[in-house]
């Protein structure tokens, strides 16, 4: 696992090879999701009737931090308000982070010479730590009494919900696995609230979008 819940979440949207990260709508607000429910997990962010507050000291990691001071200088806002903001920032900011860890590297070229294009592909510790990632959130789901009791079990199980509400479980496990979890797939992603109700409502609005 990554320094933080949305790097997790990020490595678990990279192909099984780590060279490519599709791109999909709903990859930001699961991203903006993975970082809120950290916030809220560690204590630095309050819940109070669906509303977000920021308590305590600024977080040291720039992608929470930045998320942390928006909450702190427009109180009052919802969940969702914040699942749906600023996501294509958050997500160029925990790619910066990742690549500071050495765990992803971007390369530029050119289509048919002209256009540019930015290649973003995983490092060998990079794909280690996604494998890793991957079976710790197998194991949540599928066994998830088979390592209970440590902190990184917990944090996989968290990760397990937001990314089931996010949509971002399939590199993880096919469609006829999520079927035959549906039941834990829905109590993880309750065990996620109020963050992942918000991510869902999300990822379901710009479904509609995309269909309309």
């Amino acid at each position: 696992m990554t320094t933080t819940l949305a790097g997790d979440m990020i490595l678990l949207a990279f192909d099984a090879e780590g060279g490519r990260l599709p791109v999909r709508q709903s990859l930001a607000p699961a991203v903006r999701g993975a970082l809120l429910a950290e916030l809220l997990d560690g204590g630095a962010l309050t819940d109070e009737a669906g509303v977000a507050g920021a308590v305590g000291e600024a977080p040291q990691d720039a992608a929470l931090r930045e998320v942390w001071q928006r909450i702190g200088a427009e109180p009052g806002r919802k969940w969702l308000h914040w699942v749906r903001k600023d996501g294509r920032a958050s997500i160029h900011a925990v790619l910066r982070g990742l690549e500071k860890d050495g765990l992803l590297e971007r390369s530029s070229g050119r289509v048919f010479g002209v256009f540019p294009l930015e290649r973003v592909g995983l490092t060998p510790a990079g794909l280690a730590a996604a494998g890793e990632l991957r079976a710790a959130v197998t194991a949540a789901v599928e066994d998830p009494g088979a390592r209970a009791g440590g902190a990184d079990d917990g944090r996989a199980a968290l990760l397990a919900g937001l990314a089931h509400a996010g949509g971002q479980l399939g590199t993880v496990l096919g469609a006829d696995r999520r079927r035959a979890f549906k039941d834990r797939l829905t109590a993880l992603s309750e065990g996620a609230a109020p963050v992942s109700a918000a991510v869902r409502r999300a990822v379901q609005d710009l479904q509609g979008a995309a269909v309309s």
